[in-house]
Parts: C-alpha cells; sequence; structure tokens
C-alpha cells in the first residue's frame, strides 16, 4: 500500500493530521526564537597581559612569545595573532573552524589551565594574563545612557542600576557597560615640597596600605556564644584618606596637610563615548541562546515603564541599534513574500491548469510552510536572516512534487480514466521518482551544511530548513495533495486530448525541429556554453555583499602615539560639522580608544589604542549612507591631513577589516618594512586603491631615561625607586593602593601637581627617594643619558613570527575585494623577497578560499550520492550520463543572470548554483522517467516515447521552474541572498528550457534513436 492509497482509505486521520500541522505551525511561528541573523560562533580568544614600563621589544620577547608557545600546545588551534605593545602583550587565539560550538568551552578551560601553567616562565613585574572568551557574543540590543546635568559619577551610578534591573528582563543574556570610566583616587603633591619636608613617598605609600585594608580578625567565646570580633574596617571615605597621619622621624603630619586628595578618572580613559555630542555611557545588552529578541524587547520596555519614574528627570536611555526592530522588519518582510509567493503560486496555476488545480496546489504549499515551522521550533531553529531566506527559496520548490501530481491526476482524468484509479496509479508512479529527485534537491546543499569554517554555520540553518520543507512537501504531495484531488478537483466531462492545445503544438514542433537537426543543435547549446564561461570571466566576484542599512562607520586614525584628548576634539569638530552640512543624519555616536561591543554580528573591532575613534552615522533611510559618503570622505581628508578615516558600511558575513591585505613574514622589522613600504607604493599607483596603511603604523618617540647603576648605587638608589619617581610624574601616576566603595575597588595613585607632570626638564630635576633611607636625589643625576629616539609602536606576529600586513579598500565603496585583488595581485606578488621571507594574500581573499574550499571539501561526496541515487532510480549508465550532463547547461543561466544584474559570484552565489543542480536534476529526473514509462507500459517506439514525454511534461515542469523563478523574486534586492536568487532565477529559467529541448536531444544522440519525420 502506498501513501496514496492509505490517505484515501484512512481520510480522518490525514485530516486531522492536517489540522495539527496547521494550528501547530501558528503556534510555532509566534513562539520561535527570532533573531537578526543566524548565530554562529566567531571562535577567537584574547590573552591581555600588562608588562609595564617594558617596550614593545621586551614585550614581544619576554611575554607575547610564552603566551603564544603555551596557546599552540593546545590541539585545535588554528591560527595565532599577536599585537606586543609598550607594557602590552594581546595575542588573539582563533581556534580551527571545524570545532563544534559546543566543545568550545572546554577548549577555554584547556587554554586557561595552558596560559596558568605558562605564569612561571613569564618575567617578574608581569601582572597575570586575562583571557577573554567572549569575544564573539552579540550584543543586538544597543543604548546610550546620557545625564544632562549630571556629573560622570552620577551618570556611571545610574547606569549600574539600570544593568542591575534589566538583568532581571525575561531572554536576557548579558549586559556590557560601554565607556563607564573607572574611578580613582588621586595624591596630589608637589614635589618640591615633599623634597623641602623631607618626605619620602614610601613613607605615604606604606600608611596607606597599612589603612587600607580591612584587619583580620577572630572569635570569642562569651556567655557561652561564639562571638565575630569586626575587624578595623577600611577606609570609609575620602576624608579618612585626607586624615590619614604621616610620621616623618619625630613629627606626624595629616595627609591633607602636604597633599591634596581627590576623587578623580583613571587617565588616559580606557573608552570614551558620546551620543550626538552629549557625554554618555553605552549598554548593550545580548539575547539568551534560543531566546526570542522580540520578547525580550517587549519585556525591556516594561521593565524601563516601572524604572523610568524612578529616575531622576535628564536621565535617558537613547536606542542607539535596536535588533527587535530589524527582527520585525524581517518577519513582517517574510509574511508579505509568503502571501506573494502563495498568491504568485496560486495565479500561475490557475491561469495555467484552472481554478480547482491552483487551490489545491496553493494549500500543499501553506500546509509545507507550517509543517516546516513546527519542525522548526522543535529542533530549536529560530528565525533569522538565513532560515526566513530559506524558507522563500524553498516557497517555489515546495509545490514541485504537488504538481507532478495534480497534472498527473488531472491528465489522466482527461483521458478518461477513473478518478480513483487516475489518483492511484499517479500516486505509486511517480512517488519513487519525486522521492528521489527531492533527495537529490537536499543532497545539492550538503556540501554547504558539512562545510567545516563559518560561512558554512552562517548557512546551516539553510540546509536543515530546506531539508524539513522539501523532505515535508513530498509527504504532503503524497498524502493530502491525491485527498484533495479526488475530493476537490474538477474537469470538463467532456474526454479530449489533454495536449491539443497550442502552446502544446508549438512546443512538439520546436522540439521536433531541434531532434531533426540535431547535430547544428547541439552546437548551438555548446556554443551558448562558451558565451557563458567568458559572460562569467567579466562577473564581478564577492565573498559576502554589503547590508543594506541606514548606519555608516568612520573609522578614525591619528599618527600612532596621538593622545585621547586630540582625537576626540577632531570627532568633536567633525561632528558639528556633519550635524551643520547633513540633513540626511539622524544619530551620531562616538566612541573613543576602542569599538563598542559588538551590536551586529558582522561589526568589526578594534582593540584599546589612543590614537582610535569611531562614528557610527545613523540616517533616515538605507539609502543614504551610500549617497553623502564621497562627500564627507572629502571633507576628512581635505580638513584633517593627518588622520586616516575609513568610512565602511557592515558586509553580510564574518568581519572582515580590510578587503586587501598582503602579509610579510620574516624576522627582521626594518626588512618588514621596507616590503611594506613596496607594496603600499603599488597601491597607491592604483587608482582604484584608498586607506592604504599597515598594521605596524608609524613608529613613536620614546624617551628613553637610561639607569647608570655605579651612580644610583652611590645614592643608595634601586631601577624600582627610579621606575616610581617616573610614574608620579606621569599622567597616570604610581598605584599605591585600593580603596573601597560600596562593591567597588578604586585605585589609589600617587601623583606629582601640575607644573612638573608631562614635562620632561622638569622631569629631570623630579627627586629620587631610595626606599631604605630617607635621601633623595634628583633624577639626572643618577641616569647616563635621557635621550629621545623612535621605536616601532606596535609588533604584530602571525603564528609566532613577526609579520606586516599591508592593507587597503577599492575607493569605490560597490566595487568589491575580488577585483580590487586582481588588479594589484600580480605587482605585489613580484616583490623580491629575502631569503627567509614569505609573502600571504588574507583580507576577503583568504577566508574566500577558505569557504570555497570547505564546501568543495564535501562537494565530491554530494555528487557522488547523487549519482548513486540517479543510477539506482533508472538502473542505466546512459540515461544518468544524459540526467548528469544538464548540470554543466545550468552555468549558462547563471553566468548570464550574474552578468546582467551585475550580482557578484561569491559565497552565497555558491549555495545558490548548489541549490540549482538539485532543482535543474529534479525536473530531468521527471522527463527521464515518463520517457521510460511511455517504453516500457505504453509501448511507443523510441522517438514517439521521447517526444510524447516531453511534450507532458512540459506543462509540469515549466510551472515548478516559474514557481519557483518568481516565488524568489522577493530576495533579488536582499544585498545578502541577492546573488544566490539571481543565481537560481536565472539558471532555472534556462535550465528548465534546455532540460525540455536538451534531454531528448541527448537522449537521441545517446541512443542513436531514428528520427521520424511526422510529416
Amino acid at each position: 500500500m502506498n501513501l496514496a492509497e492509505y490517505s484515501l482509505k484512512n481520510r480522518v486521520v490525514v485530516y486531522f493530521t492536517l489540522l495539527l500541522v496547521f494550528v501547530g505551525g501558528i503556534f510555532s511561528y509566534f513562539n520561535m526564537g527570532k533573531l537578526e541573523d543566524s548565530v554562529f560562533t566567531i571562535k577567537t580568544a584574547l590573552v591581555i597581559t600588562q608588562y609595564s614600563g617594558a617596550s614593545p621589544h621586551e614585550v614581544e620577547q619576554e611575554v607575547t612569545e610564552v603566551i603564544e608557545r603555551a596557546a599552540q600546545e593546545i590541539d585545535c588551534i588554528n591560527e595565532v595573532y599577536s599585537s606586543s605593545y609598550a607594557g602590552l602583550s594581546v595575542v588573539q587565539i582563533d581556534l580551527e573552524q571545524k570545532l563544534d560550538a559546543d566543545k568550545m568551552p572546554q577548549q577555554w578551560d584547556i587554554l586557561r589551565k595552558k596560559i596558568k601553567d605558562s605564569e612561571s616562565s613569564l618575567p617578574p613585574g608581569v601582572e597575570a594574563p586575562v583571557i577573554i572568551d567572549d569575544f564573539g557574543d552579540v550584543y543586538g540590543m544597543f543604548y546610550a545612557i546620557t545625564g544632562d546635568g549630571f556629573s560622570y559619577e552620577e551618570l556611571n551610578d545610574y547606569a549600574q542600576y539600570l544593568k542591575r534591573e534589566l538583568l532581571t528582563a525575561e531572554h536576557v543574556g548579558k549586559i556590557s557597560l560601554f565607556g563607564n570610566r573607572t574611578e580613582c583616587i588621586d595624591i596630589i603633591m608637589s614635589d618640591a615640597k615633599i623634597s623641602e619636608l623631607g618626605i619620602n613617598p614610601g613613607i605615604i605609600i606604606g600608611a596607606l596600605n597599612s589603612q587600607a585594608n580591612i584587619a583580620s580578625a577572630g572569635t570569642i567565646e562569651l556567655y557561652q556564644r561564639n562571638i565575630r570580633v569586626a575587624g578595623n574596617t577600611a577606609f570609609k571615605s575620602i576624608d579618612e584618606i585626607r586624615n590619614t597621619l604621616i610620621q616623618v622621624g619625630e613629627e606626624k603630619m595629616y595627609l591633607k596637610d602636604i597633599a591634596q586628595v581627590n576623587k578623580s578618572y583613571l587617565e588616559p580613559a580606557v573608552t570614551l563615548m558620546r551620543h550626538n555630542q552629549v557625554p554618555s555611557i553605552g549598554l548593550a545588552i545580548s539575547t539568551a541562546k534560543g531566546g526570542d529578541v522580540l520578547v525580550m524587547a517587549e519585556d525591556l520596555a516594561k521593565k524601563l515603564e516601572k524604572i523610568t519614574p524612578e529616575l531622576p528627570i535628564g536621565i535617558e536611555m537613547i536606542s542607539i541599534y535596536n535588533q527587535a526592530n530589524e527582527v520585525e522588519k524581517a518577519n513582517d518582510m517574510f509574511i508579505i513574500n509568503l502571501i506573494a509567493s502563495v498568491g504568485i503560486v496560486i495565479v500561475i496555476l490557475l491561469l495555467t491548469m484552472g481554478l480547482s488545480s491552483g487551490l489545491l496546489i496553493g494549500s500543499g504549499l501553506i500546509f509545507s510552510i507550517l509543517g516546516t515551522l513546527v519542525v522548526m521550533y522543535g529542533m530549536d531553529i529560530s528565525l533569522h536572516r538565513t532560515s526566513l531566506a530559506a524558507i522563500i527559496i524553498a516557497m517555489g520548490m515546495l509545490v514541485d512534487n504537488a504538481i507532478v501530481v495534480t497534472d498527473g491526476t488531472l491528465v489522466a482524468l482527461q483521458k478518461g480514466l477513473n478518478r480513483r484509479k487516475a489518483i492511484l496509479n499517479v500516486g505509486q508512479s511517480t512517488a519513487i521518482p519525486l522521492l528521489g529527485a527531492t533527495v537529490i534537491a537536499i543532497l545539492a546543499f550538503m556540501p554547504v551544511f558539512m562545510a567545516p569554517n563559518a560561512a558554512g554555520e552562517i548557512c546551516r540553518d539553510l540546509f536543515l530548513v530546506l531539508a524539513i520543507s522539501l523532505g515535508l512537501s513530498w509527504v504532503f504531495a503524497m498524502t493530502q495533495t491525491p485527498l484533495t484531488c479526488e475530493r476537490f478537483l474538477k474537469i470538463n466531462k467532456e474526454i479530449k486530448n489533454p495536449f491539443d492545445g497550442k502552446a502544446y503544438v508549438i512546443f512538439k514542433s520546436w522540439l521536433e525541429t531541434i531532434l531533426k537537426y540535431r547535430k547544428i543543435s547541439i552546437c548551438c547549446v555548446l556554443g551558448l556554453l562558451v558565451v557563458a564561461v567568458f559572460a562569467f570571466t567579466k562577473t564581478k566576484k564577492a565573498f559576502f555583499m554589503p547590508l543594506e542599512k541606514p548606519y555608516f562607520l568612520v573609522d578614525y586614525w591619528l599618527p600612532e602615539g596621538s593622545s585621547q584628548n586630540q582625537v576626540s576634539k577632531d570627532l568633536s569638530e567633525i561632528e558639528n560639522y556633519l550635524f551643520e552640512n547633513y540633513s540626511e543624519i539622524n544619530n551620531i555616536t562616538t566612541s573613543l580608544s576602542q569599538t563598542p561591543p559588538r551590536y551586529l554580528i558582522c561589526a568589526h573591532t578594534e582593540n584599546q589604542n589612543s590614537s582610535f575613534g569611531q562614528l557610527m552615522i545613523e540616517t533616515h533611510s538605507c539609502d543614504e549612507p551610500l549617497n553623502i559618503r564621497e562627500s564627507i570622505n572629502k571633507y576628512l581628508k581635505e580638513n584633517y591631513p593627518d588622520a586616516r578615516a575609513m568610512i565602511k558600511g557592515y558586509v553580510g558575513g564574518p568581519p572582515i577589516k580590510y578587503k586587501v591585505e598582503a602579509r610579510f613574514i620574516g624576522p627582521d622589522p626594518e626588512v618588514l618594512r621596507g616590503l611594506a613600504e613596496k607594496t603600499k607604493e603599488i597601491m597607491r599607483n592604483e587608482p582604484a586603491c584608498g586607506d592604504i596603511t599597515d598594521n605596524w603604523r608609524n613608529k613613536v618617540m620614546t624617551w628613553n631615561p637610561k639607569y647608570s647603576p655605579i651612580k644610583a648605587c652611590r645614592a643608595g638608589i634601586t631601577r624600582a625607586d627610579l621606575g616610581d619617581a617616573i610614574l608620579r610624574s606621569t599622567t597616570t601616576g604610581l598605584g599605591v593602593g585600593l580603596y573601597r566603595e560600596n562593591e567597588e575597588k578604586k585605585p589609589i595613585f600617587l601623583k606629582v601637581d601640575n607644573q612638573s607632570k608631562n614635562n620632561i626638564e622638569r622631569i629631570k630635576n623630579t627627586a629620587v627617594w631610595s626606599e631604605s633611607n630617607a635621601t633623595s636625589v634628583p633624577l639626572k643625576e643618577i641616569v647616563e643619558d635621557m635621550e629621545i629616539s623612535w621605536e616601532n609602536s606596535v609588533i604584530q606576529r602571525y603564528n609566532r613570527q613577526r609579520a606586516i600586513t599591508v592593507q587597503c579598500d577599492p575607493l569605490d565603496p560597490e566595487m568589491t575585494g575580488s577585483t580590487l585583488h586582481a588588479k594589484v595581485n600580480d605587482k605585489i606578488e613580484a616583490i623580491p623577497l629575502p631569503d627567509g621571507y614569505s609573502m600571504m594574500w588574507d583580507g576577503e581573499y583568504k577566508p574566500s578560499l577558505e569557504s570555497n574550499e570547505a564546501v568543495g571539501k564535501f562537494f565530491p561526496l554530494a555528487i557522488l550520492l547523487i549519482i548513486f541515487i540517479i543510477v539506482m532510480l533508472f538502473n542505466s549508465i546512459r540515461q544518468s550520463l544524459i540526467v548528469i550532463a544538464i548540470i554543466p547547461l545550468s552555468v549558462i543561466g547563471v553566468a548570464i543572470g550574474l552578468f546582467v544584474t551585475g550580482k557578484a559570484f561569491g559565497f552565497m552565489a555558491i549555495v545558490g548554483f548548489l541549490g540549482l543542480i538539485g532543482m535543474v536534476l529534479k525536473n530531468a529526473i521527471v522527463l527521464m522517467d515518463q520517457i521510460d514509462i511511455n517504453l516500457n507500459k505504453e509501448g511507443m517506439s523510441p522517438y514517439d516515447a521521447i517526444v510524447n514525454a516531453a511534450v507532458s511534461r512540459m506543462r509540469p515542469v515549466m510551472l515548478t521552474a516559474l514557481t519557483t523563478i518568481l516565488g524568489m523574486s522577493p530576495l533579488v534586492t536582499d544585498p545578502m541572498y541577492g546573488s544566490m536568487a539571481v543565481t537560481i532565477m536565472f539558471g532555472l529559467l534556462f535550465a528548465t528550457v534546455l532540460t525540455l529541448l536538451v534531454v531528448p536531444l541527448l537522449y537521441v544522440l545517446f541512443y542513436k534513436v531514428k528520427i521520424i519525420d511526422q510529416k
């Protein structure tokens, strides 16, 4: 008993199942998780290590090398990047892309253990390494907290309050604050005064430390009870610090009598933020895994309604980026596209198959989609950009099986066959071929699903949703379609030849002509293939395409070593200019020294650097950023010639900072810089190149007071004493302890007054005190020399070797990285490299190549399985070869489509081509199966069997192609999936015509069928 027969005998079971699917689908849609982008894991961790006072070279050799060596002991390490700054090591560890996301926590635990074990190899004075393993977390909701008339301390308190309250909202994962400055206590003294009084700063430090901590305590037994003895608590207020007694010899004095004690902020600030020129604190919120961002947004709104009345007037929480709004737009568009696709299908079927047939097949589409939502909900697959695109792609394909069954039933009824018998015969004859064709369509997407990299992870849900929906479409075609055909399908009672229509006659005439002149026909097909290959060489190439969003970024770099204050001043001027001259701009969010938390998965990040700032500019519509970027870029170049300003948008894929990157690897920094300069010169001579730089950037000035052991020994001064004296004179100051205020620990810094600070001549006369006695000497008396020299601000490494990366982007934002790479590729590769040096490409080239290789890794397996199914269906090598020969011909439509529309061929186009293979093979299988039926069951001659099969399958094949093409049309304008949609639509358009004409032609050639002249 086949499924069609079972359905006819068990109507109640089928109807009840359809009812459950209908209700379950609606329930699932409103309760399943909803996100903007598919969840993929950035398999990266950072290891940050402080080594105060060390040069970049010392950090590299003594810290970075140790951390890298420990990290590379982990088995699944893919690449290690490191940056060694003065006093700071940042090591970026990338795990292998094939590693499952659920295994990453275990790998990070192993990393922590390895780094912990390596700490004994680090030099004295190095702080414990900090491991950040949530580097790839996405905070989809990003707000600015502003406070008109409030101090920064008050603003920070309210930000902490909002963070605590909002963490209790449903589906909230984590909340991170950005731009909240670290409070500290500054003890500012006059160097001249403490020298005059003979006060060794070490005495002050000792006095503070003796009272800064809670004294140890215990218990006493009293009245047969254990009573805890409260320890003497530490400082409770700033006044207590001011009233700390300092004993110098026989004299005692208060700290406030010899120094100023004030609350302040750590200088320079780690990060700062402004929103529309107002100082603010960023609050970023992530959605819990599997959570619904729409539900989270609603709960956040309810929380804010309760909290807002409790906040003072002037404190505001302003939305900067709202993922919930993006998701809501995407879901609304999905509903519109669903209705449009169903409408398109029904209209097409109404025009070609009649009212009843159109409604029957349209109902099958609805049940397939609702059933898909039920399974997605059960498998915890959220609705997001990728899964919604998969459903839209599937919409056109979901009716294929139902069309074949309905058309077969309609034809049989028109020939006068009994209704029930017609349905059973069609169900029995088409079940296996359609199942095989459906499995082939699913297998075509398998290489993407199995690709062991980030791009494959992005498209994981694409495969799953397509597999679920296509599988269900076959089940419903074998159950719901026969049942509804029996009950509702109506035809004209007059028995006639169903293939007497004008369209059939014209098609048959074309086919017979092609078969008659088969040699000329096959040459024309091959000629079209050659033209397509030529057109393909002229198409744009890109890894992922830009997203259409009403936002763009300005990354602003001053020369390395510039102060944060200067960056802030410049960006403030730029903000004023933009607001005054561009009505298109709605909001500007400014970040200083670092990028904000990752609010969008494709947003790139920059580590802390005082020379860096970023403007996140929001316009009123998605079209406006492209319109104003060029004029803004011109203004920045003309008015800030010393700065490097990069204007960029967002790309629908893994974040890539620069589209073209050439990396040189070797031991000598000077040789590396020389190679980089040659590369940059090549890029400067290419008009298409812009934003040319390298990741070592410029060298910086360094003041180097060389410690003299002989002079210092005479004065009883150690190297540590010299370092403390210099630190007191710097912007940051000398850390001497901690002050506890509630749950916060605030560092205490010892500083000199502004007259001595940041002035080399005054620092030369700074008193250097010996820790062992109460004497001091001027700094210049214990150093050999005080020279200003130039050094590398950072030393970059790649896989434990020094490496400099030259970077650039296209001047034209619409130019792809692949196009720009082709313009400079040969010249850069022609640069002669000394022995021991090598060059590699990164940027867009490397991940694109890796993604293509990852997909290609399992492509042979998918093709092998597809071929196996085809051979199993037909049990014939020649028939299988005919079907497979259609695959290369689908390239014709793909190349022409991409060339005509201007879409780029990249990863998503490859995904579309894989899906196209499945669709084309499905049509060819249906046609080949009909030829077999005509030969073996109908007893026709080979020529008549071929022609009649093509004529009889013309309507279902054309309809399935037409519904797929038009159902997918809403994706053409999508920046991420547009190239995939064009690939499938144009490929299927040409391949469908070629299938109906070329499969018969190849059959005639392979089997040497004799042509019968019908005239």
